[in-house]
């Protein structure tokens, strides 16, 4: 799970644009003073780090990932994307990645505790390039076959996809060769998306199968083993073509975390599969929202983030159509503050140390890339509307 790899408690960045933040006046429950400490034994101060962004206009559509922090490396690096190129961070300040001849954008997808990036580049009239990348580096290595490369473990297996005459295969690469295509179940007909891979060598990600029952979307699971197709994980249920199961991370306690989709109502929330698999659990809504989902989970200490969303806004209050939203494991589901009243965040990252990297807008709605520092004691409960 290279998204948020590292487990040292240095605080990443300067104070160049730290900024102490206190809860909203609308949380109705914050989390209790000591819990931070209690799930990571580091004493912390709340507040809000915002990173350089590249020169150039930005783009305030949060669907559109112009500007966000995707993972954490060793000290003070952080990855992700800046005006629609791959960008890292040491401390606060701003790093393009090299793009090789007829690129033109691409993000870092995650980095792993040597400092070891992998990413996807684009360009005009160009398949997508899969790469992997060191901070200083001259150049990107593009990993064989194509493709998209979403995580890498410490042990510098990178795991994504490529796109074939079949449909979408995923891919585990070495170095920059590839170490095996993941196999799937007799019964699972394709590939929908490929997540995380944490130290074990296990894998997750979703296909669609067929039964004589019916077809269905569900999660799956890789062993390390290169010959083994995945597994498949519950819910497994022929004929619902509705319900849709995305994992997004594995932790290195087997912890799988994701997001639940019905796709019939566009109604969607956060889960996690712990071993031995026998069920999914449900984290719940944020609040009265809608929809929401989990992008990641800590290495080891069991917190996910990701983003909860809002159609719209209506009376009495208002909200932002995105919110960052946090989960310990337990418990409710709690927001993220903002960096502007009723402007938009969403999280992708999460460290044992208890940082979550993401995107919150400013008060004209420009997206920044930004750390939340001690963030579970700055996570809070928001009032229900009535």
């Amino acid at each position: 799970m290279g998204k948020s790899r590292t487990r040292l408690g240095i605080a990443a960045g300067t104070a160049l644009a730290s900024l102490a933040l206190a809860l909203p006046a609308q949380a109705a429950q914050a989390v209790q003073g000591d819990s931070a400490e209690a799930l990571t034994g580091k004493a912390c101060t709340p507040s809000i780090t915002v990173l350089q962004s590249l020169p150039g206009t930005a783009d305030p559509q949060p669907w559109n990932h112009d500007t966000q922090v995707n993972g954490f490396g060793p000290l003070a690096l952080s990855v992700g994307v800046s005006r629609k190129l791959p960008v890292y961070w040491l401390g606060t300040s701003v790093h393009r990645v090299p793009l090789p001849a007829g690129y033109t954008a691409g993000s870092v997808a995650a980095v792993n505790r040597f400092g070891l990036m992998v990413g996807t580049l684009t360009g005009p009239g160009l398949e997508p390039g899969a790469f992997s990348y060191r901070p200083g580096a001259r150049a990107v290595r593009l990993l064989a076959g194509g493709g998209s490369a979403k995580d890498v473990n410490d042990q510098s297996r990178i795991v994504g996809d490529k796109r074939t005459q079949d449909g979408l295969v995923g891919v585990e690469w070495s170095g920059t060769a590839i170490r095996r295509e993941l196999a799937l179940p007799a019964q699972v007909r394709g590939l929908e998306a490929i997540g995380g891979i944490n130290n074990a060598g296990e894998i997750v990600g979703n296909g669609y199968g067929a039964t004589e029952d019916g077809g269905y979307d569900v999660a799956l699971r890789w062993h390390a083993d290169a010959a083994a197709p995945a597994t498949e994980l519950p819910p497994i249920s022929p004929g619902d073509t509705y319900s849709r199961y995305t994992p997004a991370d594995i932790d290195e306690k087997g912890h799988i975390t994701g997001t639940y989709l019905f796709t019939r109502e566009g109604y969607s929330h956060g889960v996690i599969w712990r071993p031995p698999y026998t069920n999914v659990t449900a984290a719940g809504l944020l609040a009265d929202r809608m929809t929401g989902g989990f992008d990641d989970i800590s290495p080891t200490t069991g917190v996910s983030v990701g983003t909860a969303a809002e159609e719209e806004a209506f009376p009495p209050e208002p909200v932002p159509l995105l919110q960052a939203q946090i989960w310990p494991g337990s418990g409710p589901v709690m927001a993220l503050p903002h960096l502007a009243p009723m402007r938009w965040s969403a999280a992708y990252a999460v460290t044992d140390d208890d940082r979550v990297g993401g995107v919150s807008a400013d008060t004209v709605g420009t997206p920044h890339p930004v750390i939340w520092n001690c963030a579970l004691k700055q996570a809070y409960v928001p009032t229900p509307r009535t």
